[in-house]
Protein backbone atom coordinates (compact mmCIF):
# COMPACT_ATOMS: atom_id res chain seq x y z
CA UNK A 1 0.00 0.00 0.00
CA UNK A 2 1.68 3.67 -0.99
CA UNK A 3 0.00 4.83 2.23
CA UNK A 4 1.26 8.78 0.65
CA UNK A 5 -1.19 8.52 -1.80
CA UNK A 6 -3.92 8.30 0.92
CA UNK A 7 -2.87 11.59 2.37
CA UNK A 8 -2.72 13.00 -1.74
CA UNK A 9 -6.08 11.87 -1.39
CA UNK A 10 -7.40 13.32 1.47
CA UNK A 11 -5.71 16.49 0.81
CA UNK A 12 -7.58 16.43 -2.81
CA UNK A 13 -10.53 16.03 -1.45
CA UNK A 14 -10.18 18.72 1.44
CA UNK A 15 -8.91 20.56 -1.20
CA UNK A 16 -12.26 20.22 -3.14
CA UNK A 17 -14.56 20.44 -0.26
CA UNK A 18 -12.97 23.76 0.89
CA UNK A 19 -13.60 25.19 -2.41
CA UNK A 20 -17.12 24.14 -2.50
CA UNK A 21 -18.02 26.17 0.87
CA UNK A 22 -15.90 29.26 -0.42
CA UNK A 23 -17.02 29.78 -3.71
CA UNK A 24 -20.08 32.11 -4.60
CA UNK A 25 -22.66 29.23 -4.10
CA UNK A 26 -21.18 28.48 -0.51
CA UNK A 27 -19.82 31.74 1.53
CA UNK A 28 -18.08 33.41 -1.34
CA UNK A 29 -15.30 34.36 0.39
CA UNK A 30 -12.19 36.04 -1.04
CA UNK A 31 -9.55 33.17 -0.75
CA UNK A 32 -11.91 30.80 -2.64
CA UNK A 33 -9.16 28.31 -4.30
CA UNK A 34 -8.83 24.15 -3.78
CA UNK A 35 -10.73 22.99 -7.28
CA UNK A 36 -7.21 21.48 -8.10
CA UNK A 37 -8.03 19.13 -6.04
CA UNK A 38 -9.85 16.86 -9.12
CA UNK A 39 -6.71 17.36 -11.52
CA UNK A 40 -4.84 16.01 -8.20
CA UNK A 41 -7.39 13.02 -8.57
CA UNK A 42 -6.91 12.98 -12.41
CA UNK A 43 -3.11 12.18 -11.74
CA UNK A 44 -3.18 9.70 -8.87
CA UNK A 45 -5.95 8.20 -10.94
CA UNK A 46 -3.64 7.75 -14.05
CA UNK A 47 -0.73 6.45 -11.49
CA UNK A 48 -2.63 4.00 -10.07
CA UNK A 49 -4.80 2.60 -12.92
CA UNK A 50 -1.29 1.64 -14.09
CA UNK A 51 0.38 1.00 -10.54
CA UNK A 52 -2.41 -1.43 -9.55
CA UNK A 53 -2.97 -2.96 -13.21
CA UNK A 54 0.92 -3.58 -13.43
CA UNK A 55 0.83 -5.53 -9.83
CA UNK A 56 -2.89 -7.61 -10.70
CA UNK A 57 -3.57 -7.02 -14.15
CA UNK A 58 -6.27 -10.11 -14.25
CA UNK A 59 -10.10 -8.67 -14.46
CA UNK A 60 -8.91 -5.00 -13.74
CA UNK A 61 -12.16 -3.09 -15.27
CA UNK A 62 -13.88 -5.56 -12.45
CA UNK A 63 -11.77 -4.68 -9.79
CA UNK A 64 -12.38 -1.11 -10.61
CA UNK A 65 -16.38 -0.97 -11.29
CA UNK A 66 -16.40 -2.82 -7.38
CA UNK A 67 -14.46 0.28 -6.19
CA UNK A 68 -16.32 3.24 -7.70
CA UNK A 69 -19.83 1.78 -8.81
CA UNK A 70 -21.23 1.00 -5.51
CA UNK A 71 -21.06 4.17 -3.47
CA UNK A 72 -21.74 6.26 -7.02
CA UNK A 73 -24.99 4.42 -8.25
CA UNK A 74 -26.31 4.98 -4.71
CA UNK A 75 -25.49 8.41 -3.90
CA UNK A 76 -27.18 9.01 -7.52
CA UNK A 77 -29.93 7.06 -7.12
CA UNK A 78 -30.09 8.84 -3.34
CA UNK A 79 -30.31 12.36 -4.76
CA UNK A 80 -32.77 11.33 -7.89
CA UNK A 81 -35.16 10.33 -5.08
CA UNK A 82 -34.53 13.51 -3.21
CA UNK A 83 -35.51 15.74 -6.35
CA UNK A 84 -38.37 13.94 -7.21
CA UNK A 85 -39.75 14.11 -4.05
CA UNK A 86 -38.55 17.04 -2.59
CA UNK A 87 -37.37 19.36 -5.63
CA UNK A 88 -37.25 22.58 -3.29
CA UNK A 89 -33.94 21.17 -1.64
CA UNK A 90 -32.26 21.24 -5.00
CA UNK A 91 -31.10 23.87 -7.20
CA UNK A 92 -29.36 22.46 -10.14
CA UNK A 93 -30.91 18.79 -10.39
CA UNK A 94 -34.28 17.73 -11.80
CA UNK A 95 -35.80 14.49 -11.53
CA UNK A 96 -35.09 13.47 -15.01
CA UNK A 97 -35.05 9.73 -16.03
CA UNK A 98 -33.33 9.90 -18.84
CA UNK A 99 -30.70 11.88 -17.38
CA UNK A 100 -30.98 9.55 -14.62
CA UNK A 101 -30.09 6.24 -16.98
CA UNK A 102 -26.96 8.50 -18.55
CA UNK A 103 -25.59 9.53 -15.25
CA UNK A 104 -25.90 5.59 -14.56
CA UNK A 105 -24.27 4.45 -17.32
CA UNK A 106 -21.53 7.23 -17.43
CA UNK A 107 -22.57 8.62 -20.15
CA UNK A 108 -22.37 12.28 -20.49
CA UNK A 109 -25.57 14.03 -21.21
CA UNK A 110 -26.05 18.44 -21.17
CA UNK A 111 -29.18 19.85 -19.84
CA UNK A 112 -30.27 23.28 -20.08
CA UNK A 113 -30.69 23.22 -16.12
CA UNK A 114 -27.52 21.54 -15.26
CA UNK A 115 -25.05 22.03 -18.53
CA UNK A 116 -22.85 18.81 -18.80
CA UNK A 117 -23.12 17.49 -14.58
CA UNK A 118 -25.14 14.31 -14.85
CA UNK A 119 -27.84 13.30 -11.82
CA UNK A 120 -24.93 14.00 -8.97
CA UNK A 121 -23.43 17.01 -10.04
CA UNK A 122 -19.69 15.71 -9.25
CA UNK A 123 -20.29 12.66 -11.19
CA UNK A 124 -19.20 14.38 -14.27
CA UNK A 125 -15.57 13.35 -12.83
CA UNK A 126 -16.57 9.62 -12.58
CA UNK A 127 -17.68 9.77 -16.45
CA UNK A 128 -13.87 10.57 -16.90
CA UNK A 129 -12.72 7.43 -14.54
CA UNK A 130 -14.59 5.14 -16.48
CA UNK A 131 -13.54 6.28 -19.29
CA UNK A 132 -10.30 5.84 -19.18
CA UNK A 133 -11.42 2.22 -16.96
CA UNK A 134 -12.42 0.90 -19.90
CA UNK A 135 -9.58 2.73 -22.24
CA UNK A 136 -7.44 0.48 -19.85
CA UNK A 137 -9.19 -2.54 -19.84
CA UNK A 138 -9.53 -2.95 -23.54
CA UNK A 139 -5.42 -1.54 -23.56
CA UNK A 140 -4.76 -4.78 -21.63
CA UNK A 141 -6.92 -6.97 -24.00
CA UNK A 142 -4.91 -5.74 -27.22
CA UNK A 143 -0.95 -5.43 -25.80
CA UNK A 144 -0.94 -6.32 -21.73
CA UNK A 145 3.05 -5.67 -21.96
CA UNK A 146 2.45 -1.66 -23.23
CA UNK A 147 -0.93 -1.20 -21.63
CA UNK A 148 -0.41 1.98 -19.70
CA UNK A 149 1.43 3.69 -23.34
CA UNK A 150 -1.27 2.20 -25.44
CA UNK A 151 -3.91 3.45 -23.00
CA UNK A 152 -2.59 7.02 -23.09
CA UNK A 153 -1.87 7.20 -26.55
CA UNK A 154 -5.46 5.97 -27.35
CA UNK A 155 -7.04 8.88 -24.79
CA UNK A 156 -4.89 11.60 -26.30
CA UNK A 157 -5.12 11.01 -29.94
CA UNK A 158 -8.90 10.62 -29.46
CA UNK A 159 -9.19 13.78 -27.60
CA UNK A 160 -7.08 15.39 -30.42
CA UNK A 161 -9.06 13.65 -33.13
CA UNK A 162 -12.41 15.16 -31.95
CA UNK A 163 -11.12 18.27 -31.37
CA UNK A 164 -9.49 18.73 -34.62
CA UNK A 165 -12.60 17.19 -36.38
CA UNK A 166 -14.88 20.21 -36.16
CA UNK A 167 -17.82 18.03 -33.91
CA UNK A 168 -19.80 19.89 -31.82
CA UNK A 169 -21.36 17.57 -29.90
CA UNK A 170 -21.32 18.21 -26.26
CA UNK A 171 -21.36 14.84 -25.37
CA UNK A 172 -18.28 13.51 -27.76
CA UNK A 173 -16.49 17.25 -27.08
CA UNK A 174 -16.90 16.29 -23.27
CA UNK A 175 -13.72 13.95 -23.97
CA UNK A 176 -11.74 16.56 -26.11
CA UNK A 177 -11.65 18.48 -22.84
CA UNK A 178 -7.78 18.97 -22.39
CA UNK A 179 -8.00 17.42 -18.46
CA UNK A 180 -7.86 13.93 -19.92
CA UNK A 181 -4.46 14.60 -20.04
CA UNK A 182 -4.05 14.75 -16.60
CA UNK A 183 -4.82 11.37 -16.59
CA UNK A 184 -2.21 10.69 -19.03
CA UNK A 185 0.58 12.43 -17.01
CA UNK A 186 -0.30 9.82 -14.30
CA UNK A 187 0.55 7.13 -16.42
CA UNK A 188 3.83 9.10 -17.06
CA UNK A 189 4.45 9.27 -13.45
CA UNK A 190 4.45 5.59 -13.33
CA UNK A 191 7.43 5.29 -15.77
CA UNK A 192 8.83 8.25 -14.52
CA UNK A 193 8.81 6.55 -10.53
CA UNK A 194 10.04 2.91 -12.43
CA UNK A 195 13.28 5.00 -14.10
CA UNK A 196 13.57 7.66 -10.88
CA UNK A 197 14.11 4.49 -8.34
CA UNK A 198 16.84 2.76 -10.65
CA UNK A 199 18.60 5.85 -9.52
CA UNK A 200 18.24 6.31 -6.39
CA UNK A 201 19.00 2.79 -5.40
CA UNK A 202 22.79 3.99 -6.85
CA UNK A 203 22.42 6.60 -5.32
CA UNK A 204 24.36 7.60 -1.61
CA UNK A 205 22.96 10.66 -1.07
CA UNK A 206 19.33 9.82 0.78
CA UNK A 207 19.49 12.73 2.78
CA UNK A 208 20.13 15.29 0.08
CA UNK A 209 17.62 13.48 -2.04
CA UNK A 210 14.89 13.33 0.74
CA UNK A 211 15.29 17.13 0.77
CA UNK A 212 15.16 17.48 -2.47
CA UNK A 213 11.86 15.68 -3.18
CA UNK A 214 10.17 17.91 0.37
CA UNK A 215 11.10 21.27 -1.65
CA UNK A 216 9.80 19.90 -5.26
CA UNK A 217 6.43 18.73 -3.08
CA UNK A 218 5.62 21.12 -1.04
CA UNK A 219 6.70 23.87 -4.14
CA UNK A 220 4.29 21.96 -6.32
CA UNK A 221 1.18 22.10 -3.61
CA UNK A 222 2.17 25.84 -2.99
CA UNK A 223 1.95 26.72 -7.03
CA UNK A 224 -1.24 24.99 -7.40
CA UNK A 225 -2.66 26.84 -4.88
CA UNK A 226 -0.81 30.33 -6.02
CA UNK A 227 -1.58 29.62 -9.90
CA UNK A 228 -5.09 28.78 -8.91
CA UNK A 229 -5.53 32.00 -7.00
CA UNK A 230 -4.36 34.22 -9.65
CA UNK A 231 -6.78 33.12 -12.48
CA UNK A 232 -3.71 30.48 -14.18
CA UNK A 233 -1.88 33.30 -15.22
CA UNK A 234 -3.04 32.40 -18.62
CA UNK A 235 -2.15 29.15 -19.22
CA UNK A 236 -4.34 26.29 -20.28
CA UNK A 237 -5.28 24.31 -16.73
CA UNK A 238 -3.75 21.08 -17.70
CA UNK A 239 -0.55 22.51 -17.28
CA UNK A 240 -0.21 25.24 -14.88
CA UNK A 241 -2.12 22.07 -12.48
CA UNK A 242 -1.72 19.05 -14.17
CA UNK A 243 2.37 19.31 -14.28
CA UNK A 244 2.50 20.41 -10.71
CA UNK A 245 0.00 17.77 -9.23
CA UNK A 246 2.10 15.08 -11.22
CA UNK A 247 5.58 16.16 -9.94
CA UNK A 248 3.70 16.52 -6.31
CA UNK A 249 2.58 12.73 -6.94
CA UNK A 250 5.66 11.16 -8.04
CA UNK A 251 7.52 12.75 -5.08
CA UNK A 252 5.44 11.74 -2.51
CA UNK A 253 5.67 8.37 -3.91
CA UNK A 254 9.56 8.38 -3.97
CA UNK A 255 9.68 9.93 -0.53
CA UNK A 256 7.94 7.02 0.56
CA UNK A 257 9.72 3.91 -1.87
CA UNK A 258 13.36 5.32 -2.16
CA UNK A 259 13.78 7.35 1.47
CA UNK A 260 11.51 6.01 4.01
CA UNK A 261 9.36 8.84 4.68
CA UNK A 262 5.88 8.93 4.65
CA UNK A 263 2.37 8.97 6.80
CA UNK A 264 2.12 6.53 9.71
CA UNK A 265 -1.46 8.76 11.00
CA UNK A 266 -4.02 6.46 11.31
CA UNK A 267 -6.52 9.12 11.26
CA UNK A 268 -4.83 10.22 7.74
CA UNK A 269 -5.10 6.90 6.43
CA UNK A 270 -8.75 6.69 7.16
CA UNK A 271 -9.54 10.30 5.42
CA UNK A 272 -7.60 9.25 2.52
CA UNK A 273 -9.66 6.07 2.03
CA UNK A 274 -13.15 7.86 2.56
CA UNK A 275 -12.12 10.50 0.10
CA UNK A 276 -13.70 9.10 -2.62
CA UNK A 277 -17.32 9.08 -0.45
CA UNK A 278 -16.12 12.77 0.67
CA UNK A 279 -16.09 13.78 -2.59
CA UNK A 280 -19.09 12.26 -3.85
CA UNK A 281 -21.59 13.31 -0.96
CA UNK A 282 -19.64 17.01 0.46
CA UNK A 283 -21.67 19.10 -1.51
CA UNK A 284 -24.74 17.82 -0.20
CA UNK A 285 -23.65 18.18 2.99
CA UNK A 286 -22.39 22.09 2.67
CA UNK A 287 -24.74 24.27 0.78
CA UNK A 288 -27.45 21.94 3.23
CA UNK A 289 -26.32 23.39 6.07
CA UNK A 290 -25.28 26.99 4.15
CA UNK A 291 -28.71 27.56 2.98
CA UNK A 292 -30.58 26.52 6.79
CA UNK A 293 -27.81 28.83 8.90
CA UNK A 294 -27.93 31.84 6.40
CA UNK A 295 -31.18 32.00 5.55
CA UNK A 296 -31.69 31.84 9.57
CA UNK A 297 -28.64 34.41 10.53
CA UNK A 298 -27.95 36.07 7.26
CA UNK A 299 -24.20 37.42 6.36
CA UNK A 300 -21.53 36.06 9.17
CA UNK A 301 -18.87 37.95 10.32
CA UNK A 302 -15.37 36.97 9.36
CA UNK A 303 -14.96 34.64 12.66
CA UNK A 304 -17.86 32.93 12.12
CA UNK A 305 -16.81 32.51 8.92
CA UNK A 306 -13.41 30.78 9.81
CA UNK A 307 -14.99 29.00 11.93
CA UNK A 308 -18.14 27.82 9.80
CA UNK A 309 -15.48 26.61 6.54
CA UNK A 310 -13.69 24.26 9.74
CA UNK A 311 -16.64 22.39 10.67
CA UNK A 312 -18.10 22.28 7.39
CA UNK A 313 -15.11 20.47 6.40
CA UNK A 314 -14.76 18.41 9.46
CA UNK A 315 -18.36 17.78 9.23
CA UNK A 316 -18.55 16.69 6.11
CA UNK A 317 -15.49 14.41 6.61
CA UNK A 318 -16.59 12.57 9.73
CA UNK A 319 -20.17 11.85 7.36
CA UNK A 320 -18.00 10.78 4.69
CA UNK A 321 -15.77 8.32 7.09
CA UNK A 322 -19.31 6.74 8.72
CA UNK A 323 -20.54 6.10 4.97
CA UNK A 324 -17.42 4.59 4.09
CA UNK A 325 -17.36 2.07 6.69
CA UNK A 326 -20.50 1.23 7.38
CA UNK A 327 -21.58 1.21 3.71
CA UNK A 328 -18.78 1.68 1.05
CA UNK A 329 -16.53 -0.96 2.40
CA UNK A 330 -18.69 -4.01 3.56
CA UNK A 331 -20.28 -3.64 0.26
CA UNK A 332 -17.14 -3.55 -1.68
CA UNK A 333 -15.80 -6.63 0.36
CA UNK A 334 -18.82 -8.50 -0.28
CA UNK A 335 -18.53 -7.57 -3.93
CA UNK A 336 -14.66 -9.11 -3.75
CA UNK A 337 -15.67 -11.66 -2.24
CA UNK A 338 -18.73 -13.11 -4.81
CA UNK A 339 -16.83 -11.41 -8.13
CA UNK A 340 -13.52 -11.76 -7.86
CA UNK A 341 -12.82 -15.71 -6.52
CA UNK A 342 -9.65 -16.83 -7.55
CA UNK A 343 -10.06 -19.03 -10.91
CA UNK A 344 -8.56 -22.55 -11.30
CA UNK A 345 -5.60 -21.24 -13.18
CA UNK A 346 -4.77 -17.55 -13.44
CA UNK A 347 -2.28 -16.22 -16.49
CA UNK A 348 1.00 -15.53 -15.97
CA UNK A 349 2.02 -12.12 -15.62
CA UNK A 350 3.52 -10.48 -18.57
CA UNK A 351 7.16 -10.42 -17.85
CA UNK A 352 7.05 -5.98 -17.71
CA UNK A 353 4.73 -5.66 -15.32
CA UNK A 354 5.37 -8.77 -13.12
CA UNK A 355 8.38 -7.12 -12.63
CA UNK A 356 6.52 -4.61 -10.45
CA UNK A 357 6.81 -4.98 -6.70
CA UNK A 358 4.40 -4.29 -4.04
CA UNK A 359 4.38 -1.21 -2.26
CA UNK A 360 7.00 -1.57 0.59
CA UNK A 361 9.44 -4.06 -1.50
CA UNK A 362 13.13 -3.88 -0.95
CA UNK A 363 14.58 -0.73 -2.67
CA UNK A 364 17.24 -3.18 -4.39
CA UNK A 365 14.21 -5.52 -5.33
CA UNK A 366 12.81 -2.78 -7.41
CA UNK A 367 11.85 -2.86 -10.94
CA UNK A 368 14.15 -1.64 -13.67
CA UNK A 369 14.38 1.42 -16.05
CA UNK A 370 11.68 -0.09 -18.49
Amino acid sequence: MLTNLHLLRAIAALAVVYFHTTTDKGLNLPVNVGAHGVDLFFVISGFVIAYTAARSPDRFLIRRIIRVVPSYWTATIVIFAVSAVAPHLLRTTRADYVQLLCSLLFIPRETSYAGMAPTLVLGWSLNYEMYFYVAFALALAVAPRRAPIVCAVAIGGMALLIDGSGVSHPSLQFYARPLVFEFVFGIAVFYLLTAAEALLSRSERRTSIRWVLLFVAIGAALFMGVEEFHGGFGLPRFLVAGIPASLLVLSAILLERACGVKTTSKAVLLAGEASYVLYLIHPYVIYGVLRTLLARHGQLTWPAAIGLVTALMAMSTVAAIVVHLWFEKPVMMRLRRRLLRPRASSPALPRRLASIPAAGAPLNSRMSVP
